[in-house]
């Protein structure tokens, strides 16, 4: 659960202290031993910020070498030169990094300046490392006026996927749920991104 970042819709009402209760390294080994024998095909990453565990790559090639695809979802503020191609080097099938609008909706969204800039920078390392990449974003009310400028960012920057997800009504993001996007709006924004993929 620990987070560099208190973001308004967080699930999880993660931040930078140490969560009681997380797994230990060997406990999580086992729970991808059972996820293995279970036939689970993928295992994401994710927090909180997954990077701030001091194991993560121990994990990331453990999950790797047990034919896991393997995808890490993180805020990105974290990744600089030396982690992109840590990162890279690790092998992750898929990198997604949540952007919640442009520069001025993203700062606001995750109550911290110049948070956009990092997201971003880290998505082009990650890229320019041959790492695939992703933009995810959480459609609300407040945000989705920035979902076009955000698509002609992907498409511009050649990202390989845009995850376009709904509101997770648990942690922060139940406390702002009267944020969420209404029907209309969603359905928009899915008609938006579809006529997308097609043209």
């Amino acid at each position: 659960r620990r987070c560099n970042l208190t973001c308004m819709h967080c699930y999880s009402i993660s931040t930078d202290i140490d969560f009681p209760g997380e797994l230990a390294t060997r406990e999580v080994f086992g729970v991808m031993d059972d996820l293995k024998a279970f036939g689970v095909p993928a295992l994401i990453l994710s927090g909180g910020e997954p990077l701030l565990r001091k194991d993560l790559f121990e994990i990331a090639e453990r999950s790797k070498s047990m034919g896991f695809y393997t995808a890490l979802s993180t805020n990105g503020t974290l990744i600089d030169p030396p982690l992109a191609q840590r990162i890279a080097g690790t092998g992750f099938d898929y990198v997604g990094i949540s952007l919640d609008g442009l520069e001025e909706t993203h700062d606001r969204f995750r109550r911290k300046k110049h948070a956009f800039e990092k997201s971003l920078g880290a998505l082009r390392l990650l890229r320019d490392h041959g790492v695939k990449v992703g933009v995810r974003f959480t459609l609300t009310a407040d945000n989705a006026a920035d979902l076009p400028g955000l698509l002609d960012l992907a498409e511009a920057e050649g990202f390989d996927k845009f995850y376009l997800s709904h509101l997770n009504y648990a942690g922060r993001g139940n406390v702002n749920r009267r944020h969420d996007a209404r029907f209309v709006t969603a359905r928009e924004a899915m008609d938006m991104v579809f006529a997308r993929c097609l043209d």
